[in-house]
């Protein structure tokens, strides 16, 4: 039996560290996970890991907005950091995940709508919707995972091509990369775009044209070039 002199040091010290824990503050535990390697900014961060906010986050080049946030219990006793996050904004709407500080870094099950700040280089892509989308990279920022869906907005002024329900399609790995091969309804218009965990991309939008002199020199205007399957247009960059 625990002699009554020792059982209460030990009781105190077990409280003293439970409250630590559990007011520890989310900005520090952002720090020492290495959020800002896995590309996550924020412009205050405000709460403790069981109860935060991250106001005008950042992950990457995509905007977040503000918001609430928690460290994941579970994911802590294996030594992972995992954060998860939701946003719930009329206005910007509703988007919610899983953050991954630890290797593989990352995002998992995110669903939502996102903006691109920037777009994709001369590619006009404005918003970013997620249907359980996984994207995961490793310490040389090679694809280590990658499955769900993605829809993007490509804002194209350009007449008679009507792109007002996006592009969609699936998410994979391909050679190191994370993969998007996403495609109209009607199947003409086509984009393609791989990245890498450090952030440089490489996309291709191809769209098919059939015997449209108009609209094929407005896309010659805005930098496609003609070829076998139709229009092509090429760009590299980095998020």
């Amino acid at each position: 039996m625990m002699r009554p002199r020792r059982f209460w040091p030990i009781m105190a010290i077990s409280l003293a560290l439970l409250l630590i824990l559990l007011t520890f503050p989310m900005r520090l535990a952002l720090g020492l996970a290495g959020a800002a390697d896995a590309g996550v900014a924020a412009r205050e961060v405000r709460g403790s890991i069981w109860s935060g906010e991250l106001a005008d986050a950042r992950l990457g080049a995509i905007p977040l907005g503000t918001v609430e946030a928690h460290l994941s219990p579970l994911a802590l006793l294996t030594g992972q950091i995992e954060l998860a996050f939701s946003r719930s904004d009329e206005r910007t709407g509703a988007l919610a995940g899983r953050l991954h500080a630890s290797n593989p870094r990352g995002i998992s099950h995110v669903d939502g709508v996102a903006t691109l700040a920037g777009g994709l280089g001369v590619i006009p892509v404005d918003t970013l919707r997620f249907e359980d989308a996984t994207l995961r990279f490793d310490r040389d920022g090679r694809c280590a995972e990658a499955n769900g869906r993605m829809q993007v907005m490509v804002t194209a002024p350009i007449a008679g091509l009507d792109l007002s329900r996006g592009l969609s399609g699936s998410l994979s790995c391909v050679g190191g990369r994370a993969q998007a091969a996403l495609a109209s309804q009607s199947g003409m218009e086509r984009l393609r775009f791989l990245f890498d965990g450090r952030g440089a991309y490489r996309a291709k939008f191809a769209i098919r044209v059939d015997d449209d002199p108009a609209m094929a020199a407005a896309l010659a205007t805005l930098g496609f070039r003609s070829g076998p399957g139709g229009f092509l247009l090429t760009t590299t960059g980095h998020f």
